[in-house]
């Protein structure tokens, strides 16, 4: 029944948009795409950024199509911009972003086009520090209109610890993982890609003033493919 469901998504979106997938640009491997981007990461860290793929050349090139090797859901936030952070060029990066990277069909649907007709390799739930929208939801306060349901789906965890600094860190970090182990458990799709090592997903916190990645270990929690 998996097969079915995975093959009908690609199926469909490959109808739909032929055109934007570059049939000649070989995919990484997902421990090879990892590794790209922690090196990219250690570039801009370290201020000695070397990203190409930004001139008219690439914008021709992907004129006729793209081939990302790495999906990156994030954060809104402004200071948390992945092709810059990963030191990649236009075309390297399939970015969503939304306050508090949260997960919804929205977005599981348009990772599932990523992975399964671009074949991007690697999906990274990509958390920052000083979140608002986790801060947001440990302060409790209920917020109005979309806001207000926005940061119901911002999972903080319990037991925080009683300093409000230690409370964010702890909250961004369960927030984090929360969704990552979500791509799987909400999404036969990426379950099946997973498994079969067809895709990784990685988790990690963005460090605001030093520019790293805390990569997280995501736990495997299966509950709810069924």
């Amino acid at each position: 029944m998996r097969r079915i469901v995975r093959r009908s998504v690609c199926l469909i979106l490959l109808v739909a948009c032929p055109s934007l997938v570059l049939a000649d640009e070989a995919q990484p491997t997902p421990d090879a795409a990892l590794k790209r981007l922690k090196e990219g990461n250690a570039r801009f860290a370290a201020d000695e950024t070397a990203a190409k793929n930004r001139d008219g050349k690439r914008r021709a090139e992907l004129a006729k199509g793209q081939r990302p090797f790495a999906v990156i859901l994030t954060c809104a936030d402004s200071r948390v911009a992945p092709e810059l952070i990963f030191d990649q060029g236009l075309g390297d990066l399939f970015v969503l972003r939304v306050a508090g990277n949260i997960t919804n069909p929205d977005i599981l649907g348009s990772i599932e086009y990523a992975v399964g007709s671009l074949k991007s390799p690697l999906v990274v739930l990509l958390g920052h520090e000083s979140c608002g929208a986790v801060a947001a939801a440990i302060d409790g306060k209920p917020l109005e209109g979309n806001l207000g349901k926005l940061i119901e789906r911002v999972h903080v965890g319990k037991d925080l610890p009683k300093d409000k600094g230690a409370a964010l860190e702890a909250g961004i970090k369960a927030n984090v993982l929360h969704h990552a182990k979500e791509l799987r458990s909400q999404s036969k799709v990426l379950e099946e890609f997973a498994a079969g090592g067809r895709i990784q997903i990685v988790a990690g916190v963005y460090a605001l003033k030093s520019g790293r990645i805390n990569w997280l270990e995501v736990p495997e929690d299966r509950h709810g493919t069924e």
